[in-house]
């Protein structure tokens, strides 16, 4: 009588494991998933030199961007100075291509405390801002 309540404690336990896992295998499927759609939008900088010359911001360099556009715009502590714009490249493949970019700066980030920061990134297929780089714009030694 044991070892029929034995093996039935054993089969109801090997069950129960069992459905556990598929459980957790559909989980993981889920979110490797989710992270491959987040990782086929990506942008990068690189060779990146900026100037400001009578209140205009000039910044050039290289960028890289895999299934999205590339958007800029101009914070001032912490709160946008202009609406986002498109960064126009030349060309429209994952290779690098060079680009340069003139933002006008408002008088009063000339003499503010806090310098403008000009923010770089592309987005997501669900329009999140994605791998964004931050640049701050040295007024001071225009």
């Amino acid at each position: 009588m044991w070892k029929k309540s034995f093996i039935f404690i054993l089969t109801a336990g090997l069950l129960i494991g069992c459905s556990g896992e598929e459980a957790k295998e559909a989980s993981t499927r889920e979110e490797d998933s989710s992270v491959r759609e987040q990782q086929t939008s990506a942008v990068s900088f690189r060779n990146v030199d900026m100037e400001v010359i009578d209140g205009i911001v000039i910044l050039q360099g290289e960028a890289m961007a895999t299934d999205t556009n590339v958007y800029y715009r101009l914070d001032h502590g912490g709160e946008p100075l202009n609406k986002e714009a498109k960064l126009s490249l030349k060309e429209n493949a994952s290779r690098w291509k060079a680009f340069t970019l003139e933002v006008a700066l408002p008088k009063q980030t000339l003499t503010a405390e806090e310098p403008p920061v000009l923010a770089l990134y592309g987005k997501t297929d669900k329009d999140e801002p994605i791998n964004t780089n931050y640049f701050p714009v040295d007024v001071e030694n225009k």
